[in-house]
């Protein structure tokens, strides 16, 4: 009988969290497909459909970063389309599952398992929820330029 307990008890244990991970609310389950379409784009280079799925403050700040290019003489990254499957490949990594999906209003945060544990932002613009990469992109070329002098503006300092 103690035998049997344990193996049930073994069995339950090997199960919970692999049916506790897959229980997302209807919020959640939404977002996450969101998620997982717009990496599909990404990891697919469909950049037009990537572009489609991404935050418009996202898209702001390539279209930000693409025209200073041009203006400082820089050529070949004319728009945000140009810019994005370049920052993509070098700062984008989607390996890992989705662990949690925490909402708040009308803004989502992803974490991936992985060693760096990795976090996305989901946020709802009209009816939709599209993925903002413009914290991330922010973020690394801030660091790339490190002792450069040279200072990425925010979206709302070129406005």
């Amino acid at each position: 009988m103690f035998r049997i307990r344990s193996c049930l008890l073994t069995i339950l244990c090997a199960a919970l969290p692999g049916m506790i991970s897959c229980s997302w609310s209807p919020a959640q389950q939404e977002i996450l497909e969101r998620y997982n379409e717009t990496a599909g784009y990404i990891d697919r280079n469909e950049w037009g459909s990537a572009a489609a799925s991404l935050s418009s403050s996202t898209m702001l700040l390539l279209d930000s970063l693409a025209s200073d290019l041009q203006t400082r003489g820089l050529h070949g990254y004319e728009s945000a389309l140009d810019l994005l499957p370049v920052l993509c490949r070098e700062y984008i990594d989607f390996s890992g599952d989705v662990t949690m999906i925490f909402i708040q209003g009308d803004r989502a945060e992803i974490t991936l398992s992985s060693v760096e544990s990795r976090k996305y932002f989901m946020i709802l613009e009209g009816d939709y929820w599209k993925l903002s990469l413009e914290g991330i992109f922010r973020n690394r070329i801030d660091a790339a330029l490190t002792g450069s002098y040279v200072r990425l503006l925010s979206v709302t300092d070129s406005l």
